[in-house]
């Protein structure tokens, strides 16, 4: 109570939804009475209907009493609800799911997905498009508050705004959207519903909770026994398995799964791109497993190409980090596999609900290195239990070879696997569980070789380190890109470095060779100073005598009266 409406229940038939989820029993009725709700419950449980049923019912009751009225100028549209949303692919998510109910409960309010990736023009044409109707949004942050300053009092009026939700809020919090956050609730009424739904209750998101909704109905649904935070239908396990092991181990478990769907988390986008390469050449023949990457620094068009991709499957590896990781409803899910565990521990959880979700079963296999065991019991701790699995490491396929192979073919390869292996590095030093993961521990030998290094990149992170890894002889300025234009481009560059290099080694000699004559030119200088002074002071002694030996002459011809005393007095005046 209250009912919802026709239409609503007709959509959750046709969709096969019989019976309410314990969280949308327990939010849909305050929600529907007027209430702010926060809402904490496990992932997979079903939180993006126990808040867009509300939204549709809500809506549609305030239209058709008249509560809600068209915006008061035709070129207006008047902003009703809002939907905030951590990644591109969940607002994605949610605006497809709440279309379906759209268009049979409240046809006449426009749907508007407000996401990075798109042009400015693009989202104010959306804007215009809805010029003269009701609207809500469901965007990311960052581009539904450049949205509200852009458009508000201009094209957008919020008088009759009714319904705010944050979706995953302490993830909006953890990924630094605290001001964002702030400036979209400056732009809407305080007198409206606001919704925090979230997989953990942070003490971040209760402080939101505080400052942004008012006496609100706290709403937390756990698992049965209370004894783990995880579904009871997922089944939880770790193997033990060295990093130059692990692309051995993955591409032997996937082989042993095939025909099943599975998620491959990793820690960075560099090594998102780089496996999604050495797994798409590894899985190639006649009996192909489709392999599709995705990460958060992938363009947008290609970000959805992938994920549309991906959900269309019945089998097939997803490669992602963990842009994936939060609320994503990928359909059949069987396996989730953590080749790195996560850097954020709370995404632990929030990586593994992406299988077993809404009552059904699924999986969950973390790769964890000897020295980093302790993680098992922290999770137990956490309430997250996981048992051992065990892989066959010593007699399994070892693929590092074939890998090395395919890098010689394509320099694409060796540079994706140094970038890689440098940001790997990178993450490792600043993960949040350092007191397990410790960056001294770190075999960064196996690690090197995990990412089929042929030489160590320089890098900061690597000085003063002794690592176990031994360099090949191969010149790596020879392996070619496979791409012929790529391999052209780099030719070109190739033939100005060496020129700049040329130009800075003649000029290096130049300076050497300078400097190695200064001493000499100098020494050069300072000896005919030295002896233009000793000239000098000689010269002046002997012309002085001269002068006196004159005039002693000049005396004695005046004492022998050769010359008169006038002409001798003259003479020395003269010289004066």
């Amino acid at each position: 109570q209250p009912p919802l409406c026709a239409e609503i229940l007709a959509e959750t038939d046709a969709l096969g939804f019989e019976h309410m989820t314990p969280v949308q029993a327990a939010t849909l009725p305050l929600f529907l009475s007027n209430k702010d709700v926060c809402v904490d419950a496990c992932t997979g449980s079903g939180k993006t209907l126990a808040f867009v049923l509300p939204i549709v019912q809500l809506l549609k009751a305030k239209l058709a009493d008249g509560s809600i009225t068209a915006p008061r100028h035709a070129d207006l549209t008047k902003l009703v609800a809002m939907v905030v949303s951590p990644t591109r692919e969940l607002a994605r998510q949610i605006f497809e799911c709440a279309e379906k109910f759209f268009a049979g409960a409240l046809p006449g309010v426009q749907l508007l997905l407000f996401v990075g990736g798109t042009s400015v023009d693009e989202d104010l044409s959306l804007i215009r498009g809805a010029v003269g109707k009701c609207s809500v949004v469901i965007g990311t942050p960052g581009r539904t508050e450049d949205l509200l300053n852009r458009c508000v009092g201009s094209s957008v009026e919020t008088r009759e705004f009714e319904m705010l939700i944050l979706d995953e809020a302490d993830t909006l919090l953890d990924m630094g959207f605290e001001v964002s956050l702030n400036k979209i609730l400056e732009h809407l009424p305080k007198q409206r519903r606001t919704g925090l739904f979230s997989a953990t209750q942070t003490q971040e998101v209760k402080a939101l909770a505080r400052a942004g909704l008012r006496n609100p109905a706290t709403i937390s649904v756990q698992v049965a026994n209370n004894t783990q935070v995880t579904p009871t239908t997922l089944q939880n396990y770790y193997c033990l398995v060295g990093h130059d092991q692990r692309l051995s181990a993955l591409h032997h478990f996937v082989q042993s799964k095939k025909g099943q769907k599975l998620i491959v988390f990793f820690s960075t986008c560099g090594s998102v791109d780089f496996f999604t390469r050495v797994l798409e050449e590894l899985f190639k023949g006649d009996e192909a497993i489709p392999v599709v990457g995705l990460h958060g620094k992938m363009p947008q068009k290609k970000r959805t190409t992938n994920y549309d991709r991906f959900s269309s499957l019945e089998s097939g590896l997803l490669v992602c980090t963990d842009v994936v990781a939060r609320g994503i409803d990928l359909p059949d899910v069987d396996w989730i596999v953590q080749y790195d565990p996560p850097q954020d521990p709370n995404f632990f959880v929030h990586r593994v609900g992406r299988t077993a979700r809404a009552g059904r079963s699924g999986c969950a296999l973390s790769f964890l290195s000897s020295n980093e065991d302790a993680y098992v019991n922290f999770l137990k701790i956490r309430k997250v239990p996981c048992e051992e699995m065990t892989l066959p490491l010593d007699t399994m396929e070892d693929v590092l070879p074939n890998v090395k192979s395919f890098i010689l073919e394509d320099r694409d390869l060796l540079e994706k696997g140094t970038k890689a292996f440098m940001a790997f590095v990178r993450s490792y030093k600043e993960h949040q569980c350092q007191f397990i993961f410790r960056f001294k521990e770190l075999d960064l030998g196996a690690v090197a070789r995990g990412f089929c290094l042929l030489q160590l990149p320089k890098i900061n992170e690597l000085r003063n380190v002794r690592i176990n890894f031994e360099k090949t002889d191969i010149k790596t300025t020879d392996i070619k890109f496979k791409d012929k234009a790529r391999e052209k481009e780099r030719q070109k560059k190739l033939v100005v470095i060496a020129k700049e290099n040329e130009a800075r080694d003649k000029k290096n000699a130049e300076m050497r060779e300078k400097k190695r004559k200064r001493p000499l030119e100098e020494e050069n200088q300072k000896q005919p100073r030295r002896r233009e002074k000793k000239k000098g002071l000689h010269q002046q002694i002997v012309e002085e005598w001269d002068e006196l030996a004159e005039e002693e002459k000049l005396y004695k011809k005046l004492k022998k009266g050769k010359i008169t005393e006038e002409e001798y007095e003259k003479v020395l005046l003269g010289k004066a």
